[in-house]
């Protein structure tokens, strides 16, 4: 891979993201599926291109951080029907746009409800299985083809069985060890530490640099997760473009809410965490015992901390500068993002 600036490259990892998501038939599951895969922030292809320096094969890296940037739509369009979330990037989610569709055209409201879930559900599928299909057709030596699906395989089945124990754990008062496995597994393997290991196998690194920037990717992963969870409840819908209503009502397990749990003002707002019809008032009942009990300063102190050992973990890790600065940027990002 020749030396080029970052936006040129990522600029290909669109058009390639464009290609594998466009409709190749009239089936509006088709067309949902290429509206779910735009307007993303290319996070995960950033890291993949971070980690895989100047000496990786071109194509290769677009073709990877393309296909982990579908399997992350995927997974967003899944995520929306688990949780009952109507907005995705300040758009219509793919279940309501197709709800409101069957219902515009005549369908009674139970059966368009179900029409909408079902549409997310496979074009999420849809979305897989082309992302999958070009991982497998990569254009690489077989060995290193086999590692690459290798490592999707595994964060895939991780993020599974995190977003399975996210729900499971809805409402009740995990350990920290649940909630450091929902944290790990869910967010951080597929979206930081798959992506980095990518990067690092596409790049040609030895197996100690692979292990490191694992590492560093699934620390990264944990915080860029808990400042996700802190804008769940407390950031600017017109800036994520999510609901701050949708982690109160579903009840969502998370450092913050654990935290909070301890405090004897829980009592007095518990009803409402994990209630399907908490309103704005309620919400805010929520978030004022967060701060009141200090649970919201330390998971940002968490947040904080988290960033520092990562940035220990860069310094000492075997890449050159120009790989620890780029992550340096994207872990700054992580930490003070708005969205």
């Amino acid at each position: 891979m020749t030396a080029v600036d970052a936006p040129t490259l990522l600029a290909e990892v669109e058009q390639r993201i464009a290609q594998l998501a466009a409709p190749t038939g009239p089936h509006p599951v088709q067309a949902a599926a290429a509206r779910a895969a735009a307007g993303g922030k290319l996070l995960r292809p950033r890291l993949v291109m971070a980690a895989a320096g100047r000496s990786a094969d071109r194509d290769a890296v677009v073709a990877v951080a393309a296909a982990i940037e579908l399997l992350h739509a995927a997974l967003l369009v899944h995520d929306d029907v688990i949780d009952g979330d109507e907005e995705r990037r300040g758009e219509p989610s793919v279940a309501r746009e197709a709800r409101d569709l069957a219902a515009e055209a005549g369908l009674a409201p139970a059966r368009a409800e179900r029409l909408g879930l079902a549409a997310a559900i496979v074009t999420g599928d849809a979305l897989l299985v082309r992302a999958i299909a070009s991982l497998g057709s990569l254009d690489a030596p077989s060995a290193l083809r086999s590692r690459v699906l290798g490592i999707v395989t595994r964060a895939m089945v991780r993020a599974a069985e995190g977003e399975h124990d996210d729900v499971l754990l809805a409402g009740a008062t995990p350990d920290h060890a649940a909630i450091d496995r929902i944290l790990e597994g869910k967010t951080a393997d597929y979206s930081f530490r798959a992506p980095l290991e990518l990067g690092a196998v596409l790049g040609g690194r030895d197996d100690a640099a692979i292990a490191a920037l694992g590492d560093i990717g699934l620390r990264m992963g944990v915080v860029y997760q808990l400042r996700d969870d802190v804008l769940g409840v407390f950031g600017d819908e017109a800036i994520t473009g999510k609901s701050t209503l949708s982690d109160i009502r579903a009840g969502a397990p998370t450092l913050l809410s654990a935290l909070a749990s301890r405090d004897p003002a829980w009592a007095s707002v518990a009803s409402h965490y994990g209630d399907p019809g908490a309103d704005e008032g309620a919400a805010a009942r929520v978030r004022h015992v967060m701060r009141g009990s200090g649970a919201l300063d330390e998971v940002e102190r968490r947040i904080a901390d988290g960033g520092d050992e990562v940035r220990a973990l860069l310094v000492a890790a075997p890449v050159e500068q120009s790989v620890r600065d780029e992550l340096l940027q994207i872990l700054a990002r992580c930490v003070e993002r708005g969205r």
